[in-house]
């Protein structure tokens, strides 16, 4: 399996651009000498540091490598996903071991479709590949995997904390502590809070696209 990742260029842009202005333009401090460059930043999946991370721990993750979130990320996702969301251990490792390394994993060699015009909840191609085939939409297809323009990704993360999508998805058993909503008498309203969307999908903001190459329409 050919194995492609794909990191935030533009926000990787955006770093060497000002390390080169911070080093006179050029990026060489003395002339002659190589470019040098700070990571100022780093963002990958949206909704991961940003969620998961404790505050003290974001500036780590900014400037560390994607080989070092299993070491300092995955707990933090683990921590959370346990002591915040309430969600199980099974579910909680789940979790920490699919959105770590934060990259985005692409497989070359797999035949899913585009998402570009389906409607919502038939086609994803967001963790395709990291959850083994198990959130590709349609199923059946070899997962492709990284991002789809139309992929909900607040949502998805959403549902896989707060909701029941990873044991809906076969990978850990249902903790049965879902904040999805339902019916639940010793709740104050008679009902569990519904933190798994959003509720704004690429429809309703309304973002649209095109069949081909650069897949962004027209300003509106």
């Amino acid at each position: 399996m050919k194995l492609t990742t794909f990191k935030a260029l533009p926000a990787l842009a955006g770093v060497l651009t000002l390390a080169g202005c911070l080093n006179g333009g050029g990026g060489s401090p003395t002339p002659g000498a190589p470019p040098s460059f700070q990571q100022l930043d780093r963002l990958n999946r949206p909704a991961v540091n940003e969620v998961f991370a404790s505050f003290a721990q974001h500036q780590a993750n900014n400037v560390d490598m994607p080989s070092d979130d299993p070491a300092n990320l995955k707990p933090e996702i683990v921590g959370f996903m346990s002591n915040v969301a309430g969600r199980s251990a099974a579910i909680a490792n789940v979790e920490g071991a699919v959105l770590t390394p934060d990259v985005q994993i692409v497989d070359l060699t797999g035949t899913s479709q585009s998402c570009i015009g389906a409607p919502p909840g038939t086609c994803n191609d967001y963790l395709g590949v990291e959850t083994g085939g198990a959130t590709q939409a349609p199923s059946g297809l070899k997962p492709f995997g990284g991002r789809a323009l139309t992929d909900d990704i607040v949502s998805i993360s959403l549902g896989t904390i707060f909701g029941a999508t990873i044991p809906a998805l076969g990978l850990a058993p249902d903790d049965n502590n879902e904040l999805d909503g339902r019916a639940d008498a010793s709740w104050p309203g008679g009902h569990r809070p519904d933190l798994t969307s959003d509720h704004v999908t690429w429809q309703t903001a309304p973002k649209h696209f095109t069949a081909t190459f650069p897949y962004l329409g027209a300003p509106q």
